[in-house]
C-alpha cells in the first residue's frame, strides 16, 4: 500500500499563496503529476519542477473542506503505459497570474509499493488520489474542473451511493431485495421488491436469511456438530450418539456421546437498508431526537450499494457470517453437580454454573437467587469464549426479519398469542417447561402442549416473547433524575447507550455510544419507533399513543429515574401486552425477579478475540 510523506509547498506555491492574499487573483489547481524521480524530502520545498514525469492527470474534483484547506481529487490509469514505474514523487500544479502553470505542492512516497504496472490488454489499473492542501483562504480557490478529467472511484461511488438512495426513496423492484414499508399513522404494511406476493413461510424459505435458520447443536468451545434433522441431533445438552464430521470439512474430528452442546439458531449473515420516508422531531427546540412516521425496511443477502451488514454480525469491527441464537429459554447448569436445572431450583453459583438452551427445562428466573442481568451476563460468558446473554443487536435482527417476512409488528396475531394467558399467582414463576416446539424445528408456528398453553416460534427461536421476561445486554437507560413514576413525567424522554462489545452496567462510557434515540416514558401501546442514522436497525419506542392491534400491537414500559436496564417480550399473564416488540425499561442494575430469565448467543468473532 502507497504511503506519503507530508505534502510540501513549494517556493513558487507560497509566493502564489501570499498573491492571493494580496488581492491578485484566486488559485486555480490544474493537474497532479507522477514522478519516477526519488527525491529527498528536505528539498521537496526548492522544487520548482518536477523531472522524470511519467503520467500527468487534470484535477477531477475540489472541495473546500475548511477555510484555510481544500481537497484535491485526480486518478491515474494505466491503460496507456507500455512500461511500469514506481510512484516517487506526486506533484500537484496550479496556474500563477504572471507565471503560467506552477509546481505548487509536491508530496513524496516512502513506502516503495506504489507500482503502476504497464497495461497488458486484459487488466486496467488505477490509483485514487486524494490530497489536501492548506491555502491561506479557501474562498480564493476555483472550484471549476476541466470537464476532460475522468471520474474518480470517489466521485462514482458518490454517484451510485445517490442512485441507490433515489432508488430506496422510489422503491427498490430488484427480486433479491425484501422489504416492507410501514406507514405508522394510517396502520398500513406493503410489502416491496422480492417480497411483494409472497406469504409467510414456506415463499420465504429459499432466501438465506430466512430459510438458512436452522436449529444445531454447539459446542462449548463453538464448534456445529450436528443441524435440526440429522439423526445425531439432541436437544438435551449433550450429544447421545457420537458424532464424526470428515476430514476437510469445518469442524472435522469426532464428538463422542456426552458431549455438552446447546441447542441454537444458527443465523446466516445479511444486508439491511432502512428508508426514513417520514420522521417527526419528538420535542420541538428540544434535542429528544425524531419519532419514524412512515418507512421502508429491506433486506438482502448478498452486499448491494447502499445497504450495511446487519449489526448482528459485526462485533468490535468484526464481521460474521453467522451468529447462533438460543432456541431455548435459558435454563441453569450446575457445574458442580454435572446436571442441568431441569425444575428452576434457586442453586445458581454465579461464579462457576452455566446459561443453557436445551429442552424439557423450567426456565432458569430470579425467584430467590440474584438472577439479575449483571449475573445472567456471568453465567452466559462461563460457557465459553464467543457466549454471551442476547443483546441489543442479535434481538433486533430476529425483529427485522420477523417484520419484513411477516408484513407486520404484531406477531401475535401473525403466528399466535403465545404463553400469555395465565392467571399470575403473585408468588412463583409461572413459566412452561422449554422444547414444546422441538417438531416444529425450523419453522416457525405455534403448538400447544401438554398443558394446554400456547408455545410460539419463529423459525427456531421458541417464545421470543411470552412465558418469561428476557434480560437484553448492550442496552442502558439513563432517564432524568426528577422521573418518579407520577403523571408529570408524561412527555418527558431518557437517554438510550448501546453497544456490541465489553458489556457493563449503568453507562454510557466507551464501548457504549450515544444512539440519538430517546425512549419516551411511562407505558401504553407502542405507536413509534425511535430514529437516528447510526441505529436505524432499533425497535426501541418513542411513543405509545397505539392499542393492542397497531401499529405495533405491544407495549412498553419505562418509568424510574437514573439508569435502567433492558427486557424483552412478556411473562405467562400479559395477554395482549406481549409480543417481539414489547420493550421494559424500567429496571435498575440490581433488580432481579420470579418472572425475568435469559438467553444465550453464541458470536464466533468474540471467541476469536
Amino acid at each position: 500500500m502507497a504511503e506519503f510523506s507530508k505534502l510540501v509547498i513549494t517556493n513558487k506555491g507560497q509566493a502564489l499563496i501570499a498573491k492571493m492574499i494580496a488581492g491578485e487573483g484566486s488559485i486555480e489547481f490544474t493537474k497532479i503529476a507522477a514522478s519516477s524521480k526519488e527525491y529527498e524530502e528536505s528539498g521537496l520545498q526548492e522544487i520548482d519542477s518536477l523531472d522524470e514525469v511519467r503520467q500527468t492527470t487534470l484535477i477531477s474534483k475540489i472541495t473546500r473542506t475548511n477555510k484555510v484547506a481544500i481537497e484535491v481529487q485526480t486518478a491515474l490509469s494505466n491503460t496507456d503505459l507500455t512500461a511500469g514505474y514506481y510512484i516517487r514523487t506526486l506533484g500537484l500544479y496550479a496556474l500563477d497570474p504572471d507565471e503560467g502553470e506552477v509546481l505548487y505542492a509536491v508530496t513524496k512516497e516512502t513506502s516503495g509499493n506504489a507500482y503502476m504496472p504497464p497495461y497488458n490488454g486484459i487488466t486496467v489499473t488505477g490509483a485514487y488520489i486524494t490530497i489536501i492542501t492548506t491555502v491561506g483562504n479557501a474562498e480564493n480557490v476555483s472550484l471549476e474542473v476541466n470537464p476532460g478529467a475522468v471520474a474518480t472511484i470517489g466521485d462514482i461511488q458518490e454517484l451510485e451511493k445517490q442512485i441507490a438512495d433515489l432508488q430506496a426513496f422510489v422503491g427498490f423492484t430488484d427480486n433479491e431485495i425484501y422489504g416492507v414499508e410501514v406507514d405508522f399513522k394510517n396502520n398500513k404494511f406493503t410489502r416491496l421488491a422480492g417480497a411483494a406476493g409472497k406469504t409467510p413461510g414456506a415463499s420465504f424459505d429459499s432466501i438465506h436469511c430466512f430459510g438458512g435458520r436452522r436449529r444445531c447443536n454447539v459446542t462449548n468451545d463453538g464448534k456445529v456438530v450436528a443441524y435440526y434433522g440429522d439423526g445425531n441431533f439432541s436437544t438435551t445438552g449433550k450429544l447421545t450418539k457420537a458424532v464424526t464430521i470428515p476430514e476437510g470439512e469445518q469442524y472435522a474430528g469426532t464428538y463422542a456421546a456426552g458431549t455438552p452442546v446447546q441447542v441454537m439458531v444458527e443465523q446466516p449473515k445479511f444486508y439491511y437498508k432502512v428508508v426514513p420516508l417520514v420522521t417527526d422531531i419528538v420535542t420541538e427546540g428540544e434535542n429528544h431526537g425524531h419519532h419514524i412516521r412512515k418507512a421502508r425496511y429491506y433486506v438482502s443477502e448478498e452486499p448491494r450499494t447502499g445497504f450495511k451488514v446487519h449489526p448482528a454480525f459485526v462485533e468490535s469491527g468484526r464481521i460474521n457470517d453467522f451468529i447462533y441464537l438460543a432456541a431455548f429459554e435459558g435454563s441453569l447448569y450446575d457445574a458442580s453437580a454435572g446436571v442441568y436445572i431441569l425444575d428452576d431450583a434457586q442453586v445458581a453459583d454465579f461464579a462457576a454454573d452455566m446459561l443453557s438452551s436445551i429442552a424439557n427445562a423450567k426456565p432458569m428466573s430470579g425467584l430467590t437467587q440474584s438472577l439479575t442481568r449483571a449475573n445472567t451476563r456471568k453465567i452466559s460468558q462461563k460457557r465459553g469464549s464467543g457466549w454471551e446473554q442476547s443483546y441489543a443487536a442479535t434481538v433486533a435482527a430476529s425483529q427485522m426479519l420477523m417484520l419484513i417476512e411477516y408484513a407486520t409488528f404484531n406477531m401475535q396475531s401473525a403466528i399466535g398469542m403465545g404463553a400469555v394467558s395465565k392467571t399470575d399467582d403473585g408468588a412463583s414463576s409461572m413459566t412452561e417447561i422449554t422444547g414444546a416446539t422441538v417438531n416444529l424445528g425450523n419453522a416457525s408456528g405455534a403448538v400447544t402442549n401438554a398443558n394446554g398453553v400456547q408455545i410460539v416460534s419463529y423459525r427456531g427461536e421458541e417464545n421470543f416473547w411470552g412465558n418469561i421476561w428476557t434480560w437484553v445486554d448492550g442496552m442502558n437507560e439513563n432517564n432524568p433524575s426528577t422521573w418518579n413514576n407520577k403523571p408529570e413525567n408524561e412527555g418527558q424522554h431518557g437517554k438510550l447507550y448501546v453497544a456490541d462489545h465489553g458489556f457493563a452496567d449503568d453507562t454510557g462510557a466507551s464501548p457504549y455510544i450515544d444512539t440519538g434515540i430517546y425512549p419516551c416514558y411511562g407505558g401504553g401501546y407502542v405507536s413509534a419507533f425511535g430514529y437516528s442514522e447510526a441505529f436505524d436497525w432499533l425497535f426501541i419506542p418513542t411513543e405509545k399513543a397505539g392499542n393492542s392491534a397497531l401499529p405495533v400491537g405491544d407495549y412498553f414500559w419505562n418509568q424510574y429515574a437514573g439508569w435502567r436496564v433492558a427486557r424483552l417480550g412478556a411473562i405467562w399473564s400479559d395477554g395482549a401486552h406481549a409480543g417481539a416488540f414489547y420493550w421494559s425499561l424500567s429496571d435498575a442494575s440490581s433488580n432481579r425477579y420470579r418472572n425475568v430469565g435469559g438467553r444465550l448467543v453464541y458470536v464466533p468473532t468474540k471467541k476469536a478475540a
